[in-house]
């Protein structure tokens, strides 16, 4: 019998016209709602990620002109929630070495590394192992500036594992100043190199950072900066970054460093994202959602009581051929069901081919800028079973309505 059920069902579908274009409407629905679950489930994992993951969002910077960086230093280490203290002076850098060849120019950007400020090895040494004169950097490594556009990044210019790890390479920097010779100013260079050691690889796509961004011993980081800038050392006050364990604790860190008396903190963490436009983004991706799940759910409810109408000779029809009730309703959630599959099927298809092209094309590179963007079928499924439970139990509730009606009834209605 479910098989006689099913072979009428396609022939119903196939028969009306109306159903084409109902499934060609259900396709577009589909896929826009596709684009949007995508957008959401990416949205909320880069600020999941961003909060969580990349220091930058859990860092204060925080000034004090009245004390020196040392007691400063001692000071702000004391309060709850508070996982490092170092002078903002010290917290990056950049210099350039000699792995500027396949058309790279050997830009590397150096972080304070310590345990708290250092994603986790996937290969070689972890910080804590970590000497002057090493460096952890990149599993997939781009040593060159002009990495800010996804659209700039040559993927076949990656440095591997077997490329970089335990590779010993040459930093240079310089320092720019003035003298005095002769009574006139006069621009003067002086140029530094180093010799530093590749001992670890780390992800940076989960991290959120640059590809070219590595991490040194705070010692090597003091000698290089103090090499720009000779007076760094006898700064007499206090400009500090301070990183908090996490994101929550901001709040209650940044009002305990505020109750010492004498220091500024900035209203916003170093790397920071406009939470309220934030929410008010994703709150938007919601609705326009559930939009799109309700505006199928109202063609749908539109469309089957017109059906439902137009068909009342026909389902008299089946109860007098001796249909059960129950037959007619299964057969009516059957092609119901066969609907909105084909309309998923397709709209899924079509949505991961064009996916896939763009994600071949341009999506793969935005990783390496701290954006992932990727598909997820099994969520795009579970969406459409959400969507397929509520239109059969209207479906039903619809179908049972009309059927209770005698067969006389139903033969009579036009």
């Amino acid at each position: 019998m479910i098989w006689d059920i099913l072979k009428t069902s396609l022939q119903n579908i196939n028969r009306n016209s109306k159903n084409k274009i109902l499934i060609l409407i259900f396709v577009l629905l589909f896929f826009v709602l596709f684009i949007d679950i995508i957008i959401i489930k990416n949205f909320y994992e880069y600020y999941d990620y961003s909060i969580n993951k990349n220091i930058g969002f859990r860092t204060l910077y925080v000034y004090n002109p009245t004390i020196s960086r040392e007691d400063a230093i001692k000071e702000i280490k004391k309060i709850k929630h508070v996982s490092e203290v170092y002078g903002s002076s010290y917290g990056s850098t950049a210099v350039s070495s000699n792995l500027n060849d396949n058309g790279l120019n050997g830009w590397i950007g150096l972080q304070y590394g310590t345990i708290n400020t250092t994603p986790p090895s996937i290969s070689g040494k972890n910080i804590d192992e970590l000497k002057s004169g090493e460096l952890i950097c990149p599993y997939e490594f781009y040593p060159d500036s002009n990495n800010s556009s996804p659209l700039d990044i040559d993927e076949s210019k990656f440095l591997s594992e077997k490329d970089i790890l335990n590779r010993e390479i040459v930093i240079s920097y310089s320092r720019t100043y003035t003298e005095v010779i002769d009574n006139k100013l006069t621009e003067k260079k002086q140029d530094y190199t180093q010799k530093m050691k590749i001992v670890g690889l780390y992800d940076e796509t989960i991290f959120r950072n640059g590809i070219n961004v590595c991490y040194a011993t705070p010692e090597d980081i003091k000698n290089i900066q103090d090499s720009y800038n000779p007076f760094l050392e006898n700064t007499e006050y206090a400009s500090l970054n301070v990183v908090v364990d996490e994101e929550t604790n901001l709040k209650e860190v940044r009002q305990n460093i505020q109750n010492l008396g004498s220091y500024l903190v900035e209203k916003e963490t170093i790397a920071h994202i406009d939470k309220t436009f934030t929410s008010i983004l994703f709150s938007l991706t919601i609705i326009f959602a559930i939009i799109i799940i309700t505006s199928i759910l109202l063609i749908l409810k539109n469309y089957l009581n017109k059906k439902i109408k137009d068909e009342s000779s026909y389902l008299g029809i089946l109860r007098a051929c001796g249909y059960t009730k129950n037959n007619v309703i299964i057969q009516e959630i059957i092609e119901n069901t066969l609907i909105m599959l084909l309309s998923y099927i397709i709209s899924a298809t079509l949505f991961t081919i064009i996916f896939t092209i763009l994600e071949n094309k341009i999506f793969k590179y935005f990783k390496y800028i701290g954006f992932t963007i990727n598909n997820n079928i099994i969520l795009i499924f579970i969406i459409f079973i959400i969507v397929l439970i509520i239109s059969e139990l209207l479906n039903y509730s619809l179908v049972k309505k009309k059927i209770n009606n005698s067969i006389t009834d139903l033969l009579k209605e036009e």
